[in-house]
């Protein structure tokens, strides 16, 4: 490897752990998880007290922006021309690029597990779906029909698989931040994404592009959206969660990211160090795989207990009551991506614009970069770029603020489908597994 101070900043293992923080966590857990359990069970009670009709379930159109049309159409052609440059410039750099892993040389680990992964979901729940124009599958959509829904896989377990996959490779793989193993992975992932539209035309992306699916899911929080005729339309945040799509397959898809970004907390907390320690290579692999499958099933068993105490109360059906209540997980996991990755975000966000200066990661003997497009390739990141108090701040106070919204959403869904009785009675177990999923956040964010 060339000796350059850039490279000298690599930290090894960066993108498949990207939690904690490098500032000072405000209190002690356990009196910050005796906080969130206050705010939890104070803001059931004060929704059951003040909040008696839906409010969110009936302000998913929201009022539109006049004029918004023209500049959405702009700004989705521009958003196009970049996510489709960005996405050849990055698998070609993973494919024929310095196979150097870490964040320091090559383009695409940084851009596929800081800007795609970690920016696009925090941007997507307060600006809207970004991704539907970045997203180079939608332009290459382009080119096929629209396919159609009755023939088309009525399920997807096909963007829980591909989930999974990406997740392993994160936080499994031994060589998961391997620029020629994202390249690969890009390409087989095209090749699904691709033959899958040749055959059911473009809504193969709504059933297995798992990117695309758990992005919209997200985007659904925010206070903006795009209606069908392309206006740019303002609705109460969180009002969008009531339009989610929901199938077989679309729960697990969602407890499949929340268990995977727990995970990633959990495989750095001295319980699990101390009972696996640090092995290196495939030898990781293993019990690093088998804790992540654990903490996805942790996850969904917790859920489908509160769904069970739901449809008994309701009397509707365990399947059913699970999968209304399923998008009430989704500021949870937007939650999460802040809490554990903020950090990372700050930081890296800033090696992928000097990456791009030099997306290939090539150097000569003097260690000087080979190509510098922009004049950064040589430039070092800012530690110090927001306080990391203030960082760390902003991840503790998002466990709390998701769960919240969480509840929320839970109880306006419950009053528009049931009568108050029944209503507050169908929450009240899902409120336990909501006080229980974020005293087990907090713990992973203090304890990684």
């Amino acid at each position: 490897m060339i000796d350059t101070p850039l490279l000298d900043l690599a930290m090894p293992g960066l993108f498949a752990h990207g939690v904690g923080s490098r500032g000072t966590l405000p209190l002690p857990l356990w009196q910050f998880s005796w906080a969130a359990i206050a705010a939890l069970v104070l803001s059931f009670a004060g929704l059951g007290a003040l909040w008696k009709t839906p409010k969110l379930s009936v302000a998913t159109t929201g009022m539109a922006i006049p004029g918004s049309p023209v500049l959405v159409k702009a700004g989705t052609g521009v958003l196009r021309v970049i996510g489709m440059a960005v996405f050849l410039l990055t698998m070609a750099a993973g494919l024929f690029g310095t196979d150097v892993g870490g964040e320091s040389v090559n383009l695409a680990p940084v851009t596929i597990y800081v800007m795609v992964w970690v920016a696009v979901p925090v941007a997507s729940a307060v600006f809207g779906d970004l991704w539907k124009a970045l997203n180079p599958f939608n332009t290459i959509g382009l080119l096929f029909p629209d396919g159609d829904r009755d023939d088309a896989p009525g399920h997807q377990w096909v963007a829980v698989l591909l989930m999974f996959g990406f997740l392993f490779l994160e936080l499994a793989h031994p060589s998961g931040d391997s620029p020629r193993i994202l390249g690969w992975s890009m390409a087989v992932y095209s090749v699904v994404m691709i033959s899958g539209m040749v055959r059911f035309g473009r809504i193969w992306l709504d059933r297995a592009d798992a990117f695309g699916i758990a992005f919209t899911m997200i985007s659904a929080i925010a206070p903006v959206w795009v209606d069908e005729t392309g206006a740019l339309r303002v609705r109460l945040p969180l009002s969008g969660l009531s339009t989610v799509e929901s199938m077989p397959g679309s729960m697990m898809l969602i407890l499949t990211i929340l268990g995977g970004t727990s995970f990633d907390g959990f495989s750095e907390s001295p319980i699990y160090t101390d009972l696996i320690g640090r092995a290196n290579g495939w030898s990781s692999a293993a019990p690093l795989t088998i804790g992540l499958v654990a903490m996805i099933l942790i996850a969904a068993v917790l859920y489908w207990t509160g769904s069970r105490a739901t449809a008994t109360v309701t009397g509707i059906s365990q399947e059913e009551a699970a999968n209304i209540f399923a998008p009430s997980l989704i500021p949870i996991v937007w939650a999460y991506a802040v809490a554990h990755y903020a950090q990372l975000l700050v930081d890296q966000s800033q090696s992928f614009w000097f990456r791009l200066s030099n997306p290939f990661g090539n150097f000569n003997a003097q260690g000087e970069p080979t190509t510098d497009w922009f004049n950064s390739a040589s430039s070092v990141v800012n530690l110090n770029l927001i306080d990391v108090d203030v960082v760390a701040w902003v991840q503790a106070l998002s466990i709390v603020v998701g769960h919240v919204l969480a509840v929320m959403y839970a109880h306006d869904l419950a009053i528009t489908r049931f009568d108050p009785q029944r209503a507050a009675k169908s929450q009240q177990t899902m409120l336990f597994v909501m006080v229980l999923y974020s005293v087990a956040g907090l713990w992973l964010l203090f304890a990684a």
